[in-house]
């Protein structure tokens, strides 16, 4: 079998989408990308068509990577063989070509999340160079008694900039509020204190930012918070991207975790 390693940039998003939705087929997690959603999340986490590849046999896709880029580092946004590819050695064939051509364009490190129950995909960006950095968790909230009205609306721009700073690259990518820029979602706070943003991508609305002022932290805010939002929003949740850290925060506030969890993981391509 002969594969083309073809750049992005020579697909629509309506191409993009439907490969990566075929590259998924019988994945442990069920993906069903909607052109729309793709193109949102995607970019507003720094999806780079230059640098993400689709891998052909004659016209059908085989593979696919999605990359995004800040700065020198680079994230797998998405990796995905076609199940007629798997099992072959072609995962780690592909990617050990994209890390050598992210390499050579300046990357100095590179990060993904993998699902701790895919041993297979554990396994193969461990015998990459990839290592485990934390676990991360979601969390969907139970049903929640907070009193009405007490958030309110602010500006999310605003909040970007002030936990950006703050925070300075030290939670997952998905999570950085880098990726809010551009994402549709809207910010709350209580009473100017606390803060979280719940993106607006999918009906289903997501927890992505929890942030308090260093000022007031260590009085219960950040719990306050997520049992503002889970009255508010019922059946909130948020990605699997969370670190596990932050377990006991979320129990403590009636959220419960969820079944799929992850792995950080990150490599070293330049020193």
């Amino acid at each position: 079998m002969q594969f083309i390693a073809v750049p992005a940039t020579h697909f629509s998003g309506e191409q993009l989408t439907a490969a990566l939705g075929d590259c998924f087929t019988d994945y442990i997690v069920p993906f069903a990308p909607v052109v729309d959603v793709f193109v949102q999340r995607f970019t507003a986490e720094g999806m780079s068509l230059v640098d993400s590849c689709v891998w052909l046999e004659g016209d059908t896709p085989a593979a696919i990577a999605i990359v995004a880029r800040r700065g020198h580092d680079a994230r797998l946004a998405a990796f995905a063989v076609h199940p007629r590819y798997r099992g072959k050695g072609m995962g780690k064939r592909m990617m050990s070509a994209l890390l050598a051509s992210l390499r050579e364009k300046g990357v100095r490190q590179m990060w993904l999340e993998v699902i701790r129950q895919n041993p297979a995909g554990v396994a193969l960006y461990q015998s990459l160079g990839f290592e485990v950095r934390r676990g991360l968790c979601g969390y969907v909230s139970s049903p929640q008694s907070a009193p009405e009205g007490i958030l309110q609306e602010t500006d999310v721009l605003a909040l970007v900039r002030r936990a950006g700073a703050e925070i300075d690259g030290s939670l997952p990518w998905v999570l950085d509020p880098l990726s809010l820029c551009t994402l549709p979602c809207r910010a709350w706070t209580l009473g100017h204190r606390a803060y979280a943003v719940i993106s607006c991508v999918t009906a289903k609305p997501q927890l992505q930012l929890l942030w308090v002022e260093p000022r007031s932290r260590g009085r219960g805010l950040a719990r306050e918070m997520l049992r503002a939002l889970g009255q508010q929003f019922p059946a909130l949740g948020t990605s699997a991207a969370v670190p596990e850290s932050f377990t006991p925060l979320f129990h403590g506030a009636g959220y419960t975790t969820m079944a799929i969890q992850q792995y950080e993981m990150r490599i070293t391509l330049r020193g």
